[in-house]
């Protein structure tokens, strides 16, 4: 199976259901209990509880309803069966790939692409307009109000830098008067996502431009949200755009062949390190 890789925590049905859905979508082929089963025990040197396989399977399809109309595979009693191609969604196949193997190298180039990816899910959830805070070139805060046709106050100190503002998504009335909706978003890539849930200091951006009416904050990862967490990381971080909801919002959208064809080229340039690692 791929790459031969085992989960650093088999004793989890989310990780396993991570595993399971990037197996299902990177060999195009069913996945079956039985090889989960088979996998977990070669892993752990034990047979897992028939209740964990089932409890599997019960949060697969919980993500297939989340993925919404056309999810990437369907559940079935005892195997799940892919329905897409990853080389055709390659933003699904790279959100996988940090959900399990994270960005331990916490590389800009791939922060930024990920930040980029979830600029295009925000713009079509909004059906508005998005900014990129420092991509393609770097905006200060005075270029931001402008571009959202608010008003500029003062720009924060460099030693803040971003100040944990990665994407702002507006839905304007476009006759280039403030008072409209509008999200600040901060995106984690890596594991490390819940210690960043509280960093967006949305009451010091309320201070930096006098916003016609306060904007929320929200948050993207590429993990998929527990059932269990999924209010509580909602209190902290506000509008949450996980996996599910990334590609509710690019699945069969123009993302401009650039921005697909460079998350293309980051998988299988993954894949190819994971390959020599193992």
């Amino acid at each position: 199976m791929f790459l031969d890789i085992p989960l650093d925590n088999s004793d989890s049905k989310d990780e396993v259901a991570d595993w399971v859905e990037l197996h299902a979508i990177f060999e195009e082929n069913e996945v079956s209990k039985t090889e989960v089963n088979s996998a977990i025990e070669d892993w752990k040197g034990s047979e897992p509880e028939e209740s964990f396989i089932n409890d599997v399977w019960l949060e697969l399809e919980r993500r297939e309803f989340l993925y919404g109309e056309k999810p990437p595979f369907t559940v079935a009693s005892s195997v799940i069966v892919p329905k897409i191609k990853w080389e055709d969604n390659p933003e699904y196949l790279m959100c996988l790939l940090l959900s399990i193997f994270g960005n331990p190298e916490d590389t800009t180039a791939t922060g930024k692409l990920f930040e980029r990816l979830s600029g295009e899910a925000i713009k079509n959830y909004l059906g508005g307009h998005i900014i990129i805070y420092g991509h393609p070139s770097k905006q200060n805060v005075n270029d931001i109000a402008k571009a959202l046709c608010e008003r500029f106050n003062f720009q924060p100190s460099s030693n803040f830098k971003d100040r944990g503002l990665d994407v702002i998504g507006w839905k304007s009335f476009e006759d280039r008067r403030p008072s409209q909706v509008i999200v600040l978003f901060q995106c984690a890539a890596g594991h490390n996502w819940k210690s960043k849930l509280h960093e967006l200091p949305i009451e010091a951006w309320c201070k930096y431009i006098a916003w016609g009416y306060d904007p929320i904050k929200g948050f993207s990862l590429p993990q998929i949200v527990s059932h269990e967490e999924f209010e509580e990381c909602s209190f902290a971080a506000g509008v949450l755009m996980d996996r599910a909801r990334i590609y509710r919002n690019t699945f069969n959208h123009d993302l401009g062949d650039e921005l697909r064809d460079q998350i293309r080229t980051w998988c299988c340039n993954k894949i190819s390190a994971l390959r020599t690692e193992s």
